[in-house]
Protein backbone atom coordinates (compact mmCIF):
# COMPACT_ATOMS: atom_id res chain seq x y z
CA UNK A 1 0.00 0.00 0.00
CA UNK A 2 1.42 3.52 -1.04
CA UNK A 3 -0.32 5.92 1.50
CA UNK A 4 0.61 8.93 -1.16
CA UNK A 5 -1.24 7.27 -3.96
CA UNK A 6 -4.20 5.76 -2.34
CA UNK A 7 -6.61 8.72 -3.01
CA UNK A 8 -5.46 8.73 -6.82
CA UNK A 9 -6.81 5.40 -7.27
CA UNK A 10 -10.52 6.56 -5.82
CA UNK A 11 -10.12 9.65 -7.64
CA UNK A 12 -9.63 7.89 -10.62
CA UNK A 13 -13.17 6.28 -10.23
CA UNK A 14 -14.78 9.74 -10.29
CA UNK A 15 -13.10 10.92 -13.92
CA UNK A 16 -15.76 11.30 -16.47
CA UNK A 17 -18.48 10.95 -14.22
CA UNK A 18 -20.56 13.36 -12.42
CA UNK A 19 -22.68 10.72 -10.37
CA UNK A 20 -19.72 9.44 -9.08
CA UNK A 21 -17.59 12.67 -8.17
CA UNK A 22 -21.23 13.86 -6.36
CA UNK A 23 -21.29 10.92 -4.14
CA UNK A 24 -17.81 10.71 -3.14
CA UNK A 25 -17.45 14.27 -2.15
CA UNK A 26 -21.18 14.70 -0.88
CA UNK A 27 -21.44 11.35 1.63
CA UNK A 28 -17.62 10.96 2.69
CA UNK A 29 -16.85 14.96 4.12
CA UNK A 30 -13.26 15.26 4.49
CA UNK A 31 -12.36 11.94 2.59
CA UNK A 32 -9.16 12.62 1.71
CA UNK A 33 -7.85 13.27 4.96
CA UNK A 34 -9.62 10.64 6.62
CA UNK A 35 -7.78 7.88 8.91
CA UNK A 36 -6.27 5.40 6.43
CA UNK A 37 -6.21 1.71 7.66
CA UNK A 38 -3.62 -0.85 6.42
CA UNK A 39 -5.47 -4.27 6.95
CA UNK A 40 -4.33 -8.00 6.26
CA UNK A 41 -6.66 -10.23 6.70
CA UNK A 42 -5.38 -12.76 9.04
CA UNK A 43 -4.99 -15.61 6.75
CA UNK A 44 -7.36 -15.89 4.04
CA UNK A 45 -11.18 -15.46 2.85
CA UNK A 46 -12.31 -19.25 5.14
CA UNK A 47 -10.76 -16.62 8.28
CA UNK A 48 -13.05 -13.57 6.67
CA UNK A 49 -15.69 -16.13 7.16
CA UNK A 50 -14.70 -17.25 10.47
CA UNK A 51 -14.36 -14.05 11.92
CA UNK A 52 -17.77 -12.66 11.27
CA UNK A 53 -19.32 -15.64 12.24
CA UNK A 54 -17.44 -15.51 15.68
CA UNK A 55 -19.34 -11.91 16.19
CA UNK A 56 -22.46 -13.43 14.70
CA UNK A 57 -24.92 -14.58 17.05
CA UNK A 58 -28.73 -14.50 18.02
CA UNK A 59 -29.90 -11.10 18.25
CA UNK A 60 -26.80 -9.16 17.13
CA UNK A 61 -27.17 -7.34 14.17
CA UNK A 62 -24.20 -4.31 15.63
CA UNK A 63 -21.38 -5.17 13.19
CA UNK A 64 -21.88 -2.30 10.95
CA UNK A 65 -22.82 -0.06 14.05
CA UNK A 66 -19.47 0.30 15.43
CA UNK A 67 -16.71 2.07 13.71
CA UNK A 68 -13.01 3.51 14.78
CA UNK A 69 -13.92 7.04 13.12
CA UNK A 70 -16.99 8.10 11.73
CA UNK A 71 -15.60 8.40 7.87
CA UNK A 72 -11.92 6.34 7.33
CA UNK A 73 -10.19 4.78 4.70
CA UNK A 74 -9.74 0.86 4.05
CA UNK A 75 -6.93 -0.77 2.12
CA UNK A 76 -7.43 -4.60 1.99
CA UNK A 77 -5.25 -7.23 1.43
CA UNK A 78 -6.51 -10.84 1.39
CA UNK A 79 -4.04 -13.78 0.33
CA UNK A 80 -4.67 -17.54 0.51
CA UNK A 81 -1.94 -19.00 2.40
CA UNK A 82 -2.11 -22.49 1.38
CA UNK A 83 -1.90 -21.64 -2.09
CA UNK A 84 -0.51 -18.96 -2.94
CA UNK A 85 -0.33 -19.36 -6.65
CA UNK A 86 -4.66 -17.96 -6.24
CA UNK A 87 -2.96 -14.42 -5.78
CA UNK A 88 -4.51 -11.86 -3.66
CA UNK A 89 -8.15 -9.89 -3.04
CA UNK A 90 -7.00 -6.44 -3.03
CA UNK A 91 -9.17 -3.30 -2.45
CA UNK A 92 -9.50 -0.16 -1.01
CA UNK A 93 -12.66 1.34 0.26
CA UNK A 94 -14.04 4.81 1.79
CA UNK A 95 -16.12 3.81 4.42
CA UNK A 96 -18.32 6.57 6.74
CA UNK A 97 -20.91 5.63 9.40
CA UNK A 98 -24.23 7.22 9.30
CA UNK A 99 -27.02 7.92 11.28
CA UNK A 100 -29.03 5.70 8.21
CA UNK A 101 -26.51 2.75 7.57
CA UNK A 102 -23.02 2.64 6.66
CA UNK A 103 -21.66 3.68 3.03
CA UNK A 104 -18.87 2.37 0.67
CA UNK A 105 -17.16 3.73 -2.27
CA UNK A 106 -14.87 1.02 -3.20
CA UNK A 107 -12.82 -0.56 -6.40
CA UNK A 108 -11.24 -4.00 -6.33
CA UNK A 109 -8.14 -4.41 -8.22
CA UNK A 110 -7.79 -8.10 -7.44
CA UNK A 111 -9.36 -11.03 -6.99
CA UNK A 112 -8.46 -14.42 -5.32
CA UNK A 113 -7.92 -16.96 -8.31
CA UNK A 114 -9.48 -20.66 -8.72
CA UNK A 115 -8.26 -23.47 -10.10
CA UNK A 116 -11.02 -22.05 -13.20
CA UNK A 117 -9.90 -19.17 -13.39
CA UNK A 118 -5.97 -20.19 -12.75
CA UNK A 119 -6.81 -21.69 -16.29
CA UNK A 120 -8.48 -18.49 -17.75
CA UNK A 121 -6.30 -15.46 -16.22
CA UNK A 122 -8.14 -13.36 -19.50
CA UNK A 123 -11.49 -13.51 -17.53
CA UNK A 124 -10.47 -12.14 -14.58
CA UNK A 125 -8.39 -9.48 -16.38
CA UNK A 126 -10.95 -8.43 -18.01
CA UNK A 127 -13.26 -7.68 -15.25
CA UNK A 128 -10.62 -5.70 -13.12
CA UNK A 129 -10.90 -2.86 -11.99
CA UNK A 130 -14.25 -3.47 -10.25
CA UNK A 131 -16.22 -0.29 -8.61
CA UNK A 132 -19.65 0.03 -6.58
CA UNK A 133 -21.12 2.59 -4.24
CA UNK A 134 -23.96 1.28 -1.50
CA UNK A 135 -25.10 3.56 1.26
CA UNK A 136 -27.19 3.12 3.95
CA UNK A 137 -26.24 -0.47 4.32
CA UNK A 138 -27.66 -1.64 7.87
CA UNK A 139 -27.16 -5.55 9.19
CA UNK A 140 -30.79 -7.35 7.92
CA UNK A 141 -32.92 -8.79 10.36
CA UNK A 142 -32.32 -12.09 9.64
CA UNK A 143 -29.05 -13.47 8.53
CA UNK A 144 -26.97 -16.51 7.69
CA UNK A 145 -23.98 -17.64 9.16
CA UNK A 146 -20.59 -16.71 7.70
CA UNK A 147 -22.80 -13.70 5.78
CA UNK A 148 -23.05 -10.38 5.87
CA UNK A 149 -26.34 -10.17 4.78
CA UNK A 150 -27.46 -6.41 5.33
CA UNK A 151 -30.01 -3.96 3.37
CA UNK A 152 -29.46 -0.77 1.46
CA UNK A 153 -30.66 1.79 -0.36
CA UNK A 154 -31.53 0.92 -4.38
CA UNK A 155 -29.53 3.48 -5.26
CA UNK A 156 -26.39 1.71 -5.90
CA UNK A 157 -23.41 2.05 -8.32
CA UNK A 158 -21.38 -0.68 -10.29
CA UNK A 159 -18.70 -0.49 -12.33
CA UNK A 160 -16.70 -3.26 -14.43
CA UNK A 161 -13.41 -2.86 -16.85
CA UNK A 162 -12.83 0.68 -14.93
CA UNK A 163 -16.13 1.90 -16.01
CA UNK A 164 -19.70 2.29 -14.25
CA UNK A 165 -22.36 0.85 -15.76
CA UNK A 166 -25.74 2.20 -16.05
CA UNK A 167 -28.83 -0.09 -14.56
CA UNK A 168 -30.09 -0.34 -17.77
CA UNK A 169 -26.54 -1.96 -19.13
CA UNK A 170 -26.48 -3.96 -15.78
CA UNK A 171 -30.32 -5.60 -16.99
CA UNK A 172 -29.30 -5.96 -20.39
CA UNK A 173 -25.88 -7.88 -19.56
CA UNK A 174 -27.45 -9.77 -16.71
CA UNK A 175 -25.07 -9.02 -14.09
CA UNK A 176 -27.25 -8.14 -11.49
CA UNK A 177 -25.56 -11.03 -9.85
CA UNK A 178 -22.22 -10.61 -10.42
CA UNK A 179 -23.43 -7.01 -8.87
CA UNK A 180 -24.77 -8.86 -5.70
CA UNK A 181 -21.54 -11.04 -5.12
CA UNK A 182 -18.47 -8.76 -5.59
CA UNK A 183 -20.69 -6.33 -3.18
CA UNK A 184 -21.56 -9.21 -0.44
CA UNK A 185 -17.55 -10.18 -0.64
CA UNK A 186 -16.46 -6.64 -0.62
CA UNK A 187 -18.79 -5.96 2.63
CA UNK A 188 -17.80 -9.14 4.52
CA UNK A 189 -14.11 -7.93 4.19
CA UNK A 190 -15.33 -4.51 6.01
CA UNK A 191 -17.70 -6.32 8.56
CA UNK A 192 -14.39 -8.70 9.57
CA UNK A 193 -12.03 -5.44 9.80
CA UNK A 194 -14.50 -3.70 12.09
CA UNK A 195 -15.16 -6.74 14.26
CA UNK A 196 -10.93 -7.37 14.46
CA UNK A 197 -10.76 -3.13 15.55
CA UNK A 198 -12.97 -3.83 17.93
CA UNK A 199 -11.79 -6.85 19.38
CA UNK A 200 -10.75 -6.37 22.79
CA UNK A 201 -7.50 -8.03 22.10
CA UNK A 202 -6.57 -5.89 19.45
CA UNK A 203 -5.01 -1.99 19.39
CA UNK A 204 -5.20 0.36 16.77
CA UNK A 205 -1.34 2.13 16.24
CA UNK A 206 -0.90 4.89 14.04
CA UNK A 207 1.87 4.82 12.49
CA UNK A 208 4.45 7.11 10.23
CA UNK A 209 7.78 7.44 9.08
CA UNK A 210 10.68 8.33 11.82
CA UNK A 211 12.39 11.39 9.09
CA UNK A 212 13.40 14.29 11.36
CA UNK A 213 12.77 17.88 9.59
CA UNK A 214 10.07 16.84 7.48
CA UNK A 215 6.66 18.75 7.32
CA UNK A 216 3.59 18.21 9.09
CA UNK A 217 1.57 17.74 6.15
CA UNK A 218 4.64 15.34 4.60
CA UNK A 219 4.59 13.18 7.86
CA UNK A 220 -0.07 13.30 7.87
CA UNK A 221 0.22 12.53 4.18
CA UNK A 222 2.49 9.19 4.49
CA UNK A 223 0.71 8.10 8.00
CA UNK A 224 -1.72 4.94 8.32
CA UNK A 225 -3.22 2.95 11.04
CA UNK A 226 -3.54 -0.96 11.54
CA UNK A 227 -4.20 -3.27 14.14
CA UNK A 228 -1.89 -5.09 16.39
CA UNK A 229 -2.83 -7.90 19.05
CA UNK A 230 -2.55 -7.64 22.67
CA UNK A 231 0.10 -10.50 22.64
CA UNK A 232 2.23 -7.85 20.45
CA UNK A 233 6.36 -7.83 21.51
CA UNK A 234 5.34 -3.64 22.85
CA UNK A 235 2.91 -4.78 25.07
CA UNK A 236 5.60 -5.07 27.92
CA UNK A 237 5.90 -2.81 30.84
CA UNK A 238 9.86 -3.23 30.52
CA UNK A 239 9.72 -2.21 26.69
CA UNK A 240 10.52 1.58 27.28
CA UNK A 241 9.33 4.74 24.96
CA UNK A 242 10.98 4.83 21.31
CA UNK A 243 12.20 1.79 21.79
CA UNK A 244 12.96 -0.78 18.89
CA UNK A 245 10.40 -3.56 18.38
CA UNK A 246 11.32 -6.67 16.60
CA UNK A 247 7.91 -8.23 15.05
CA UNK A 248 7.41 -11.62 13.40
CA UNK A 249 4.47 -10.96 11.64
CA UNK A 250 3.21 -14.29 10.74
CA UNK A 251 2.89 -14.77 14.87
CA UNK A 252 1.18 -11.67 14.94
CA UNK A 253 -1.24 -12.47 12.24
CA UNK A 254 -1.91 -15.57 14.32
CA UNK A 255 -2.37 -13.95 17.48
CA UNK A 256 -5.10 -11.26 15.97
CA UNK A 257 -6.84 -14.42 14.31
CA UNK A 258 -7.47 -15.81 17.71
CA UNK A 259 -8.77 -12.54 19.49
CA UNK A 260 -11.66 -11.88 17.19
CA UNK A 261 -14.04 -12.53 19.61
CA UNK A 262 -15.51 -8.74 21.05
CA UNK A 263 -16.39 -8.43 24.32
CA UNK A 264 -19.10 -5.49 25.45
CA UNK A 265 -20.78 -4.36 28.34
CA UNK A 266 -23.85 -3.18 29.09
CA UNK A 267 -24.16 0.16 31.22
CA UNK A 268 -26.55 -0.81 33.80
CA UNK A 269 -26.15 1.78 36.32
CA UNK A 270 -29.01 4.61 37.18
CA UNK A 271 -26.32 7.42 36.64
CA UNK A 272 -26.49 6.68 33.26
CA UNK A 273 -29.40 8.31 32.52
CA UNK A 274 -29.33 9.30 29.10
CA UNK A 275 -27.14 6.59 28.31
CA UNK A 276 -28.54 3.08 30.19
CA UNK A 277 -28.90 0.38 28.54
CA UNK A 278 -26.28 1.11 25.99
CA UNK A 279 -24.34 -1.06 24.87
CA UNK A 280 -19.96 -0.25 25.14
CA UNK A 281 -17.29 -2.13 24.02
CA UNK A 282 -14.30 -2.60 26.30
CA UNK A 283 -10.73 -2.60 25.92
CA UNK A 284 -8.05 -4.32 27.24
CA UNK A 285 -5.47 -2.17 28.75
CA UNK A 286 -2.47 -1.86 27.04
CA UNK A 287 0.99 -1.86 29.77
CA UNK A 288 3.85 -1.03 27.04
CA UNK A 289 4.98 2.29 25.87
CA UNK A 290 2.30 4.55 23.93
CA UNK A 291 5.13 4.80 20.94
CA UNK A 292 7.81 2.68 19.70
CA UNK A 293 9.52 2.13 16.61
CA UNK A 294 10.03 -0.89 14.20
CA UNK A 295 13.20 -3.37 14.20
CA UNK A 296 14.92 -0.88 11.18
CA UNK A 297 13.90 2.28 13.06
CA UNK A 298 12.39 3.90 10.08
CA UNK A 299 8.38 3.46 10.68
CA UNK A 300 7.47 4.82 14.65
CA UNK A 301 4.03 3.31 15.85
CA UNK A 302 1.71 4.95 18.21
CA UNK A 303 -0.95 3.34 20.40
CA UNK A 304 -4.62 4.88 19.38
CA UNK A 305 -5.92 5.36 22.91
CA UNK A 306 -9.83 4.95 22.99
CA UNK A 307 -12.07 7.71 23.25
CA UNK A 308 -14.16 7.31 26.08
CA UNK A 309 -17.80 8.67 25.64
CA UNK A 310 -19.17 10.45 27.70
CA UNK A 311 -22.57 8.82 28.86
CA UNK A 312 -22.94 10.16 32.20
CA UNK A 313 -25.81 12.78 32.73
Amino acid sequence: MNAVTFNEKIIQMCMGRKAADEKIEGVFPKWKTSPLFLYSEPSNEAETTAIVTARMCPNNHDILDHTPFPVFRLDITVGEHEKPQYGKYKAKAVVGNFADGLGVFARIDELLETDFTLNHQELMDKAMPIWLFIHKALMAERTRPGFVDFTCDPELMFGLSGRWLTEEEIERRNLWKACNTYICGLMKSVAAFLVSANSPNNHIVSVHPAQEGRSVEWVKARTHYTLISHGHPANDAKVTSGTRVAVDRNAELTRMAHNRRAHQRILRSPRFRYARGKTIWVKATWVGPKEWRDQGGRQIYRILEPVAEEVAA
